[in-house]
């Protein structure tokens, strides 16, 4: 049996592990809290209408900047089905990690703090489903980007400056402050992939749903703010997308239900 004092021993490191854990899930992730918006594209109900009515959102967890090359070069030597040498065709056009160059077809090492980029809907989706977390959905994303109404005009002016000259080459993450939820990087650094990035404004239709949105766009429908530019030019990008395309300046984060 064990003595005492050896149980003790265990059960500190026991708890110092715990801890551990929880300080790095707190450092990775952020609980969003419960809240509204009104989202910039209107989705039209059954009897045809559309008004500016506020979505509300539940509580969710949000990763607390982008994936990074160093996390998800992780994923993919635990899954090297999802290794740029192996990648099904069918989950990727040829770009795919474009920019790991080197000769063991990873990241290299000045790279690994900047995120990930040149990554398809489906690699993004499969990195998030082995982290136990999914893509945010594009309301999740833009609530958070709201950051309930803080300095909006300011975070107008970055976003419009942003994609008027992008970045040529992608700085590491948490390079700029958090907004008010504690959430880096959603404007300045790359777009992301959300998990209905482009079926947002496809009209309530059943011949538009499931998988189908995941290849090719569909109309878009009312805005709430026709001077919201910024908003135009994000849904008008999710909307050309497809879910095997990728890009230099295209990467993702997870969410999580809060539970």
């Amino acid at each position: 049996m064990k003595s005492k004092q050896a149980t003790f021993i265990s059960v500190l490191i026991l708890s110092s592990a715990l801890i551990s854990t929880a300080a790095v899930s707190a450092e990775d992730m952020v609980l969003v809290p419960e809240g509204s918006f009104t989202p910039f594209f209107l989705k039209k109900d059954a009897a045809g209408s559309s008004t500016a009515t506020a979505t509300v959102i539940n509580a969710f967890w949000l990763d607390t900047t982008p994936v990074t090359n160093r996390k998800f070069q992780a994923f993919v030597n635990q899954h090297p089905d999802w290794h740029k040498s192996n990648i099904r065709k069918i989950f990727t056009d040829s770009h795919y990690l474009a920019h790991w160059q080197n000769v063991q077809g990873s990241a290299d090492t000045a790279d690994l703090g900047k995120p990930v980029v040149n990554v398809s809907w489906f690699a993004a989706e499969a990195y998030c489903e082995a982290q136990d977390k999914r893509l945010p959905s594009t309301d999740e994303w833009e609530y958070t980007l709201t950051d309930n109404g803080r300095d909006q005009e300011n975070l107008q002016k970055q976003i419009i400056n942003w994609y008027s000259v992008p970045n040529q080459a992608l700085p590491a993450v948490r390079a700029k402050p958090a907004n008010g939820f504690g959430v880096f990087d959603l404007v300045g650094l790359i777009w992301e992939w959300t998990a209905d990035f482009n079926s947002y404004m496809a009209p309530p239709d059943s011949r538009n749903s499931g998988d189908k949105n995941l290849f090719c766009g569909s109309g878009s429908l009312n805005a709430s703010n026709l001077g919201d530019y910024a908003a135009f030019m994000r849904y008008s990008y999710r909307e050309s997308l497809k879910g095997n395309f990728t890009g230099k300046n295209l990467g993702f984060r997870c969410a999580k239900d809060a539970k």
